[in-house]
């Protein structure tokens, strides 16, 4: 079996490599193997990078607080998809979370390497989780065995006759002066609080923060970007941790209610959600291998309408299958309407819920495909 090993420098030490690669040769053959992180995790790094011939992805952060690491890690990762059946990613971050449901649904086993303290989530999401535990290093932290004291005899004295006993009781000793009281020992110097980032006051100011950090998200991705890469740059963004608790709102609901000029979310037929610039157009669904681009299309407006009385072929499809006239009617019309399935898809669970509007999308596409 081929292995991919990818360790995030900004969150595992250097003290755990050995275990890392040790697992992963146990598993099969370790064919990539790749480090991601900023100038400063990296120089951590340099012994076990030049043993383990690892290769180094440096990742420059336009700013204090991006992730611009994981990102990378993100992306090299999907990049290996059909290259290797398994991929260890050493890192206690649950934000891999999203990425390990990814891969393990294309065919791919996800080990997870991290420490006692990385999240639930994150150990759920993987397919096995093995907790690092780093080993001390020869020599060090043991302390040499004590000896036993070996009492001490006391010397044989010389038998004292009574007058010599006299002779040797001592003067009576003047009172012993209080010994002096120990000089104060000064307080330790206390440590200085770490400084907390600044957070701009005003919620106008904010907001003119978080307006710049999902634009230059939503650029860097085309305008469309999936929800979870968005709302992992924004977690590491203090202005929107502070704007959003206080907006007393979900996360979704508080940034289309401020945000919503600029951005818009959407769920593709697989149930993930997307993120898209309010001005762009939906994607085209891609055709599934195999299947014509035309062949699966939805039907279409109806060519050619009948009598007043008598339905469109289109419509009569959907009848057959147990629809009312009526809302048969509704679902052709949507479609008719749409620029693209996707927009229908997301039209359909608008008008008739999210649940039965799915199931009305995929009974037209069931229609599509045996005509």
């Amino acid at each position: 079996m081929n292995i991919a090993v990818l360790i995030d420098a900004e969150n595992v030490l250097p003290a755990f490599a050995e275990q890392i690669f040790e697992h992963a040769a146990s598993l099969g053959t370790v064919v990539r193997r790749e480090i991601y992180g900023a100038a400063q995790s990296l120089n951590t790094w340099v012994e076990p990078v030049l043993k383990y011939a690892i290769h180094s992805n440096l990742t420059i952060r336009p700013t204090k607080y991006k992730n611009s690491s994981d990102i990378a890690l993100v992306i090299g990762a999907m990049d290996m998809i059909g290259e290797a059946d398994a991929m260890v990613i050493a890192s206690s971050d649950s934000d891999f979370s999203s990425l390990a449901v990814r891969l393990r649904s294309a065919g791919t086993e996800v080990i997870g390497m991290g420490t006692e303290k990385a999240n639930p989530l994150w150990k759920t999401a993987c397919s096995s989780f093995v907790t690092l535990t780093a080993k001390p290093a020869a020599g060090k932290n043991q302390q040499p065995a004590k000896q036993p004291a070996k009492p001490v005899q006391p010397a044989p004295q010389p038998a004292k006759t009574a007058q010599s006993a006299q002779a040797q009781q001592p003067a009576a000793q003047p009172a012993k002066a209080p010994a002096p009281a120990p000089a104060a020992q000064p307080a330790q110097a206390q440590q200085p609080a770490k400084p907390q980032p600044k957070v701009a006051a005003t919620h106008t100011e904010r907001a003119a923060i978080i307006r710049a950090c999902i634009a230059a998200q939503m650029e860097a991705a085309g305008d469309r970007l999936n929800s979870n890469v968005l709302f992992t740059a924004l977690n590491n963004l203090p202005e929107y941790r502070v704007d959003q608790q206080r907006s007393k709102r979900k996360p979704m609901n508080y940034l289309l209610r401020q945000f919503g000029d600029m951005i818009r979310f959407e769920e593709d037929e697989e149930g993930m959600s997307w993120c898209l610039r309010a001005s762009a157009q939906p994607a085209e669904s891609p055709a599934k291998e195999g299947q014509p681009a035309e062949a699966k299309q939805a039907p279409d407006a109806p060519q050619a309408q009948g009598a007043p009385d008598e339905p469109s072929r289109e419509v009569a499809l959907l009848m057959e299958q147990g629809l009312d006239r009526n809302v048969a009617e509704r679902i052709a019309s949507v479609f008719s309407s749409s620029g693209s399935l996707r927009a229908a898809y997301n039209k359909l669970r608008a008008e008739f819920g999210a649940t039965t509007g799915r199931e009305y999308y995929l009974l037209v596409k069931d229609i599509a495909e045996k005509q």
